[in-house]
């Protein structure tokens, strides 16, 4: 989901004072600090990945392409992934657009690195991917490859149960792998 407790995790992955996270009487997600006050999903991102010091923000600080791109798909997180958390149908055609994405891709953004767009998108697809059986993990193979990979880093994790990808219970009900 693209909600306070998914700032919270970026801001912590990034090394960031989230500041005040909440939702204002439009119910839009707000960010209170010193400085400044945002709303918006995308800008607290941003906000958030310009005060950042960790290596994966400041290397693209450089490149306005994959600026733009980072801010697409932070946009593309909030805009069509957080929504197929409610919606099968959704679900499945925003899963079959992102598994092409990533089938020539190790990131959502096209970097070698990981970005702010990866983590706004995990998290926003994580209720998606605990719903999916194993045979559904495997129509979408690219996601689940980019998924787990993501979810092995406990830094980004951060304390959520693993989902499992293992096939081999499948397998081994066929007579494969046992």
């Amino acid at each position: 989901m693209c909600d306070i407790e998914s700032v919270n995790k970026i801001a912590k992955y990034l090394k960031v004072n989230a500041g005040k996270i909440s939702y204002n009487s439009d119910k839009v997600i707000t960010r209170s600090t010193k400085t400044e006050n945002l709303s918006g999903f995308t800008a607290i991102l941003n906000a958030i990945a310009r005060e950042s010091n960790v290596d994966c923000v400041k290397s693209i600080s450089t490149d306005d392409k994959l600026q733009c791109l980072v801010y697409q798909w932070i946009e593309y997180a909030f805009l069509f992934v957080a929504p197929a958390a409610k919606n099968k149908h959704v679900a499945a055609t925003m899963l079959k657009e992102l598994n092409g994405h990533l089938s020539t891709r190790s990131y959502v953004a096209g970097s070698t690195q990981l970005t702010v767009a990866d983590l706004a998108i995990f998290f926003a697809i994580q209720p998606v991917m605990a719903t999916l059986s194993p045979s559904e993990k495997e129509n979408y193979i690219n996601i689940s490859r980019w998924y787990n990979h993501l979810q092995l880093q406990h830094l980004i994790r951060q304390g959520s149960p693993l989902i499992n990808f293992s096939t081999l219970h499948l397998h081994a009900a066929t007579g494969g792998h046992a």
